[in-house]
C-alpha cells in the first residue's frame, strides 16, 4: 500500500515537472505567419534606409526566435526514419536556400564587403535538419558528426550558434518538454541577446508559453513559406535597387 502511495507520488511530480505543452496546427500555422510578417518587418529595418523607425526594432528581434520555434516544432510531425522524406525536404531547403541567396546576398552587400556571409536562415534550417537526422543514426560515431556540423555550420549561417540551437532545441521540447530543453532554449536565447545587443528576443518566452491555450483559425497552405521566402526577398532587393 504505501509503495503504490509513494509511485502515485512521484508520477504526479513526474507530470508536474514535465507539464504538456502540445500547440494545435492551426495556431502553430498562425505562429508562422506571425514570425513571416516579423521578419518582413525586420528586413525592412535592415535593408531599405526608407525605414529606420525604431519601433520595428522589438518586433523585428521576434521574427527568428518565433521562426526557429515553430519551424523545429512543426518537425515533431516529421519522421526522420524515413530516408525518402528527409532527403526530399533537404532538398526543398537546399533549393530554396540558394534561390533567396540571390536577393539576399544583394541586400546585404551594403554592410559588408561581398554580402556572402552569413547565408540566411534557410540554411540554418538546412543544417539543423541535418543534424537532427544523423541524430537518429544508430552508429557510435553519429554523435561527431552531427557535432562537427553544429560547430563548423554554426559560423556560417545566419544567428550562428544560437540559431542553430533554438531550431534544434525547440523539436527536442515538443517531443519532450523537459526542464532540460527548457533551458536549451533558454540558453540559445542569451546567445541571441549577445548577437543582437538587447533583450528584445525574451519577448518571444510569454508568447510560447500560452500559445497552447490558445485557439486561433488558421488554414495551413502547404509549402507557403518555401514561396514567400525568397520573394520578399526580392521584392526587398528591388525597392533598394530603386532606392539607390
Amino acid at each position: 500500500m504505501g509503495r503504490i502511495i509513494i509511485d502515485n507520488i512521484m508520477i504526479r511530480l513526474h507530470q508536474r515537472a514535465m507539464p504538456d505543452h502540445s500547440i494545435k496546427s492551426e495556431t502553430l500555422e498562425a505562429l508562422k505567419w506571425l514570425a513571416f510578417f516579423f521578419m518582413a518587418i525586420d528586413h525592412l529595418y535592415r535593408f531599405i534606409p526608407l525605414t529606420q523607425l525604431e519601433f520595428m526594432l522589438p518586433l523585428g528581434r521576434l521574427a527568428m526566435p518565433l521562426f526557429a520555434f515553430t519551424f523545429g516544432y512543426s518537425l515533431t510531425n516529421f519522421t526522420f526514419k524515413n530516408a525518402q522524406s528527409v532527403r526530399m525536404l533537404l532538398f526543398r531547403l537546399l533549393i530554396t536556400a540558394l534561390i533567396s541567396s540571390i536577393p539576399y546576398i544583394y541586400l546585404q552587400s551594403s554592410s559588408n564587403a561581398f554580402g556572402i556571409w552569413p547565408l540566411n536562415i534557410i540554411f540554418t534550417f538546412f543544417l539543423a535538419v541535418l543534424i537532427l537526422y544523423i541524430n537518429t543514426w544508430k552508429k557510435i560515431y553519429s554523435i561527431f558528426i552531427a557535432a562537427a556540423l553544429f560547430i563548423i555550420g554554426g559560423m556560417v549561417v545566419e544567428y550562428f550558434w544560437a540559431g542553430l540551437l533554438l531550431t534544434i532545441s525547440s523539436y527536442y521540447f515538443a517531443k519532450r518538454p523537459n526542464w532540460k530543453n527548457i533551458l536549451l532554449i533558454v540558453f540559445s536565447l542569451t546567445l541571441l541577446i549577445d548577437l543582437n545587443g538587447n533583450f528584445y528576443a525574451l519577448l518571444f518566452l510569454p508568447i510560447v508559453y500560452f500559445a497552447p491555450y490558445l485557439n486561433v483559425k488558421c488554414r495551413r497552405v502547404k509549402h507557403i513559406f518555401y514561396l514567400l521566402y525568397p520573394l520578399h526577398l526580392f521584392l526587398l532587393s528591388g525597392l533598394k535597387f530603386l532606392n539607390n
